[in-house]
């Protein structure tokens, strides 16, 4: 059964990030297929598994010092939020994830959950134990708003828990089950809190409503309950 909040918490885009469009190179593929925006140290690798269903928007990595070779680890990893079309990058991510083509991050993983337009997008971007981002990002035009949904929803699943667990949780999307936003900006997901290498997670199924007001975003955590 859905579990009904008792005090609906809802979350006003008060930091919310509004970055313009930075022009870069449009994007080629490589010799592997992958899609390759700008050169040099503008340069950035397109992750193939984050393309907007559109096909002109995506998640990407680079670095202040250009894309390594070969397989060469990377230092100053930054994901971006990229337009596919001429390379023009819309929005700074919070995670830190990439890969070359031949070798990946360790222990990381990004996902995208696009809007069905192709106008929203959820990051989930984890590491070994936490989710480091999990944020909202509206697009339009050649901008970019994003939300900040981890400080919205930990502090909601937090306060299911005993006083006594309530410290020293880390807060996970899992990225190996859906997560999903609709054409009306519903954001369905499951996520945990749990203690790194404890023996249990508590573990809830979640929806929150995104609304776009004028240019202005608010979330509302509308269910919660366990996952089976």
């Amino acid at each position: 059964m859905r579990s009904a909040l008792t005090l609906p918490v809802v979350l006003l885009a008060l930091y919310a990030l509004q970055t313009v469009a930075v022009r870069a190179q449009a994007c080629v593929a490589d010799q592997g297929g992958d899609l390759v925006c700008g050169a040099g140290n503008t340069a950035s690798r397109v992750f193939a598994d984050t393309t907007s269903p559109s096909k002109n928007y995506a998640f990407a990595w680079r670095t202040a010092q250009g894309l390594p070779s070969g397989r060469d680890a990377p230092n100053g990893v930054e994901n971006v939020l990229i337009r596919v079309t001429d390379g023009a990058v819309l929005a700074t991510l919070g995670g830190t994830h990439w890969e070359t083509g031949e070798v990946r991050a360790n222990r990381s993983e990004l996902m995208a959950a696009w809007s069905p337009d192709s106008r929203a997008v959820v990051e989930v971007a984890n590491s070994r134990w936490d989710s480091d981002s999990f944020a909202y990002y509206r697009i339009d035009g050649a901008t970019a708003t994003k939300l900040d949904l981890r400080a919205l929803v930990e502090p909601v699943l937090t306060a299911r828990l005993p006083p006594r667990n309530r410290e020293g949780n880390s807060f996970r999307v899992h990225e190996d089950l859906p997560v999903t936003l609709d054409a009306r900006g519903r954001l369905r997901f499951t996520a945990m809190l749990y203690v790194p290498k404890g023996e249990t997670s508590n573990d809830y199924v979640v929806q929150v409503n995104i609304r776009d007001r004028g240019g202005k975003l608010s979330a509302q955590v509308v269910s919660v309950r366990r996952a089976n």
